[in-house]
């Protein structure tokens, strides 16, 4: 059978014959089409339950999920993960653009899941309803070029075909990528007067040192978080610009107020609201406490470092003054202690001298869902100070150290552009990349550091909640990243012409490079099963072509000043990618076309509404014969008649409407010789 009568097939007929050769007959019309094919290829004959004259014919056993995976040739069907995401319900009868493998058998969710997770469904929902990019608008939006035409289109396929499944993270990038497909030219946002006017000596919180979900007011001493609005999950961190190695020295950070957002639920998450403060040293991650040589305190009434908790004090939250206070003694050691309101809550780190090894210790804040303000007058403390200890604004300029200022102008920051298909090993030469240039200080934007920011709730499983909000927010923080003077890596897949484009043009001005991972075939399927074995999720297999087919390579131009080629050469890239649009086409079924309206002819047989002869002409029967009146199409009944030429004959009626007035004849029986 060929390759094109497989292709014209129905789903119920491709079914029957895989169930016919003891194959799994599950999943969307491409995926049966290429597990038959597989099938024909390799030698499956249709097995028989009996033959003529008696003869009897062994039945072939049922082929186990990996031997599937097999005869299709697919290189990311692995075995399913033991332990998985709750999986939400999907109505849609069309494909998504990136769904999990359909090799792995659905499961149903059950009515208690249904129950622990109304939230989650219901924001995932609404959001897809007020974006308007459901799996209905993906199949209807028209994409920019042809090679996006199997990326925004869905396939077709019969109610039989609605399954449950499991999105992952590639999913949501996907989805965000299509909204470039018909995005307008985005705005540059201008520069925040902190980071035009800097001042050395200053002593303030940081716009520099802080993540860009954090917003730090205009004179330095107060911030919070971004997007507390349409990411409550969010944890958003500053350092102060200035540290210390040697001495006593402490700060007072005041939990200003709860941001309460109508979207958020206390029962869902009862830690919605919570401020950390503490010290961390340079270069580390600023959400504290979650690394090496960063020491926190928050409300919750704990302390936290190297991503372990302790309970620590007493808990605390709007209103209240915490005073963070750090003594590093000649030979390097170190005790950090808290106090609450002015009241001493003990000494909460002690720190060996080879710990910090001779490195600074800067105030730090971390916040989720609430405002912070830090007391930048020495002349007025909140609360009494200990006894030796001062702030960082009384010592001298000589004892205390500045961190790195932002890059003077734009021209000088650079943006890397990872541009592959998923598992290629871009997220890997970003991390090399931001080791080999630690001076560049290179801010990572991804999905995955934007999960780092994020805390599950205890209790139900919000992954796919949390999925879909880092990737909406990666979106947005790029505009917001062309604002300021840093330098970027763009860890996406940004397979797609049309969102290269739009993302490069927010950095207008920076040195913009374009850094194309595309590795050999057999190393890219050796590093995808591994990828997936991280992740925990399996890859569909349409969903690999569908990515294939729309990848286009990035070129050297208007929008990118270079392209690299880290794996193959480009001619090498060009010719492997060649090769893989050539495989997804003949994989992929053929996408349905798009109806043209055509126009009606004017030249319609003529009715009972109109002749030929008459006052109107051909064209009033025509539109009389279409069920539309003349002036409704803005055409006037004559050559030079104007529509509004009789207007000012008329003045309007003011008068009070009299039915007593009225003729009753002309409602009744006879009027002008007409009978009713």
């Amino acid at each position: 059978m060929l390759l094109a009568e497989v292709k014209r097939l129905k789903v119920a007929e491709l079914r029957a014959m895989l169930t016919a050769r003891g194959l799994d007959s599950r999943g969307l019309k491409a995926e049966l089409v290429v597990r038959l094919i597989s099938a024909i290829e390799a030698g499956v004959e249709p097995i028989t339950s009996g033959a003529e004259g008696g003869e009897t014919t062994s039945i072939e056993p049922q082929k186990s999920h990996s031997e599937q995976c097999v005869r299709t040739r697919s290189p990311v069907c692995i075995d399913p993960p033991k332990e998985s995401m709750t999986a939400y319900t999907d109505q849609s009868t069309q494909t998504d653009p990136l769904q999990l493998c359909s090799c792995t058998a659905p499961t149903a969710i059950s009515g208690e899941e249904r129950q622990q997770h109304p939230a989650a469904l219901a924001t995932v929902a609404t959001e897809d309803a007020e974006s308007g990019c459901s799996s209905s608008v993906l199949a209807t939006s028209e994409p920019e070029t042809a090679h996006e035409q199997y990326g925004a289109e869905t396939v077709e396929s019969t109610a039989d075909e609605i399954r449950e499944f499991k999105r992952g993270r590639d999913y949501y990038e996907f989805k965000e990528d299509v909204h470039y497909n018909r995005a307008k030219t985005p705005e540059l946002l201008p520069e925040p007067e902190e980071e035009a006017n800097i001042d050395l000596e200053d002593v303030r919180l940081d716009s520099y040192s802080c993540d860009l979900h954090f917003e730090v007011d205009s004179d330095g001493s107060s911030g919070q978080p971004l997007f507390w609005e349409t990411f409550p999950l969010l944890w958003s961190g500053c350092r102060m610009t200035h540290g210390f190695r040697q001495g006593k020295v402490g700060f007072e950070a005041k939990f200003v107020k709860r941001l309460l957002a109508p979207a958020l639920d206390t029962s869902c998450d009862p830690d919605l609201h919570v401020l950390r403060v503490g010290w961390s040293v340079d270069n580390t991650s600023l959400q504290l406490g979650e690394v090496e040589l960063s020491y926190g305190y928050d409300g919750r009434g704990r302390i936290i470092t190297g991503g372990k908790e302790e309970v620590f004090g007493e808990p605390f939250t709007e209103g209240d003054v915490i005073g963070c206070y750090a003594f590093i003694s000649e030979t390097g050691e170190a005790t950090l202690s808290f106090h609450k309101n002015g009241r001493s809550l003990g000494v909460a780190f002690r720190l060996k001298s080879s710990t910090l090894g001779g490195q600074d210790l800067f105030p730090h804040v971390l916040c989720k869902n609430c405002s912070v303000a830090v007391n930048l007058d020495p002349e007025a403390p909140w609360h009494p100070f200990p006894v030796g200890f001062c702030t960082l604004l009384t010592l001298p300029p000589g004892q205390r150290t500045r961190l790195l200022l932002p890059t003077a102008s734009k021209s000088e920051c650079e943006v890397l552009m990872m541009v592959g298909l998923p598992g290629s090993g871009k997220t890997h030469w970003a991390q090399a990349h931001m080791l080999q240039n630690p001076k560049k200080r290179y801010n990572l934007l991804s999905t995955d550091s934007i999960l780092n920011c994020m805390r599950e709730p205890p209790g139900a499983n919000h992954r796919e909640l949390m999925l879909q909000q880092a990737t909406q927010c990666v979106s947005q923080l790029i505009r917001r990243a062309a604002a300021r003077r840093r330098n970027y890596i763009l860890d996406q897949a940004n397979i797609y012409q049309s969102a290269r484009r739009h993302k490069m043009l927010c950095f207008h001005g920076y040195q913009r490079r374009a850094v194309v991972v595309l590795p050999p075939d057999e190393v890219w399927r050796r590093r995808l099963v591994q990828w997936q074995e991280q992740e925990g999720t399996d890859l569909q297999e349409t969903s690999l072509l569908k990515a294939k087919v729309s990848f286009t390579l990035p070129e050297q131009g208007e929008h990118l000043d270079q392209v690299m080629f880290v794996e193959l050469s480009s001619d090498e890239a060009l010719k492997l990618l060649m090769h893989y649009k050539e495989e997804a086409r003949r994989l992929l079924p053929t996408p349905p076309k798009r109806k043209k309206h055509r126009q009606r002819s004017q030249n319609r047989p003529i009715h009972q509404c109109g002749w030929r002869g008459g006052p109107f002409g051909s064209h009033y029967t025509s539109q009389k014969a279409q069920g539309r009146h003349p002036s409704a199409s803005g055409r006037s009944y004559g050559c030079s008649s104007d529509p509004q030429r009789y207007r000012n004959y008329y003045r309007p009626y003011t008068g009070q409407w009299n039915l007593s007035e009225q003729n009753q004849s002309c409602y009744g029986g006879v009027y002008h010789g007409c009978s009713s």
